[in-house]
């Protein structure tokens, strides 16, 4: 039986719909190229961002304006102008719920590639508390795929890397790496990589899950027994 002890989670996509404010980025993006003489609309950018994920660029943003009639200068000026608007970011639908069952059983933690200020944003959304550990790449100077951000998570959670369940989207960025340093894995189908099919089978997830709220389910689904350990210093 698989002794599960600590479970890390992934931020977009997986806790946090990112969908308002990709969309709203993206308006931003057809209105400065409608400036340059073409006309896209933000329902084509998702489909060219899905598509860039399913390929694995590690920016599927900055990858869909590769894809676009579009000079150098002008793709620096459209990245650099079109804000990514974490403000509109969501959290799914029964997440927190999730996040208060989860803890009864299990130490949670986060890893993420964020700008600075996730412990802020995950207190604003009420969910602080719910986390023993949050590992955030801006913080940290270390971004996924980078597997020393899960070396990281093994060493805060002070126990062996067979006890640490990771929760992701990304077959890349988070099933790989966390694979790489012995954790099971869990992939969340939600967001632009949710088409992405593995390479090779150190991509492999243990699990696949749907939505995010399937994880609630996840002692009957693996058969795990929670355990008990230490955090550790950094």
């Amino acid at each position: 039986m698989t002794n599960i002890e600590w479970i890390f989670l992934d931020l977009g996509w997986t806790l946090v719909d990112e969908t308002r404010a990709h969309r709203a980025r993206l308006r931003g993006v057809c209105e400065r190229v409608r400036g340059y003489g073409m006309r896209h609309s933000v329902d084509e950018l998702i489909r060219l961002c899905e598509q860039a994920a399913t390929n694995f660029a590690p920016s599927p943003f900055r990858a869909m304006l590769a894809r676009l009639d579009l000079t150098e200068d002008q793709r620096h000026a459209i990245e650099s102008a079109a804000r990514y608007a974490k403000e509109r970011e969501l959290m799914y639908p029964g997440v927190p719920e999730m996040l208060e069952t989860l803890s009864r059983k299990f130490r949670l933690g986060v890893i993420a590639n964020q700008s600075e200020g996730t412990e802020k944003r995950l207190s604003d959304w009420g969910i602080r508390d719910r986390f023993s550990v949050v590992l955030a790449s801006a913080e940290l100077g270390i971004s996924k795929p980078d597997s020393r951000i899960f070396g990281a998570a093994v060493s805060r959670a002070g126990c062996t890397p067979d006890g640490i369940l990771m929760v992701g989207d990304r077959l890349d960025s988070d099933v790989g790496p966390a694979k790489s340093r012995g954790c099971l894995t869990m992939r969340v189908l939600q967001g632009f990589s949710r088409f992405q099919t593995p390479r090779r089978a150190a991509e492999i997830p243990d699990l696949t899950i749907s939505s995010i709220r399937e994880l609630q389910g996840i002692r009957s689904a693996m058969r795990l027994r929670p355990g008990r350990c230490g955090l550790a210093p950094l």
